[in-house]
């Protein structure tokens, strides 16, 4: 590992460039694991669309990486649109099912965990993988078995996929409160609390992967 703090990288392997929204979380004293998180501001490649949002379009099969400089980094990641739930009459990528993002916390407080996932809770429209360390102390689950490597799959397909919040699933085992995308369907959800990978480590590179088909 480079570093004692833990950067984050975006990759299209796809044959064309992309737009990809990163969304920030925000300020929040009252949060003792990560307080005051980085901003778009921090980072010159990003266009501001609005004080938690900024953009930027990644070329085809290319890497751009993001340093936080030790700062706690919290966000979301999302290509092609903003984040949000289906679009009526769009294409698979602009949202006809929603939206699907790589979520992270890098760099918290001490004592508190780093932690990814892919949520799908406001639906699917590209296929993600997140990559970490082999050895970088990332488990999950009740029995926080090891991982290095996450994805999700189409909408409806997450139920047992580790790091994946399937579509609607805002507890990741269930629905709570309303349904995020009224129009989506409910799950199957999770039938254990694998949602989140996480770990109390810090350092190297968390992988944010647009991939060009759903992963085997």
């Amino acid at each position: 590992m480079s570093t004692t703090y833990t950067k984050l990288s975006v990759t299209n392997t796809k044959k064309e460039a992309v737009e990809v929204y990163l969304t920030f979380a925000a300020a929040n004293p009252s949060n003792t694991c990560c307080g005051s998180p980085a901003t778009v501001s921090d980072f010159d490649n990003l266009e501001k669309v609005n004080d938690l949002m900024g953009k930027f379009t990644l070329g085809a099969n290319s890497t751009y990486e993001f340093d936080p400089k030790g700062k706690c980094f919290s966000g979301n990641v999302c290509f092609y649109i903003e984040p949000q739930c289906p679009v009526p009459g769009a294409s698979f990528n602009g949202g006809a099912e929603g939206t699907s993002i790589a979520e992270f916390t890098l760099n918290p407080s001490s004592g508190c965990d780093e932690a990814f996932d892919i949520s799908c809770v406001n639906g699917v429209n590209s296929f993600i993988q997140m990559k970490v360390d082999k050895d970088g102390g990332w488990t999950y689950g009740p029995e926080k078995k090891a991982i290095d490597s996450i994805y999700n799959k189409a909408l409806g397909l997450n139920s047992g996929n580790p790091g994946v919040f399937p579509v609607n699933c805002t507890d990741c085992i269930r629905l709570v409160g309303d349904k995020p995308c009224p129009t989506l369907p409910v799950g199957p959800a999770q039938t254990e609390r694998i949602c989140n990978i996480q770990r109390t480590g810090r350092g190297g590179v968390l992988q944010v992967i647009l991939t060009e088909v759903e992963p085997a």
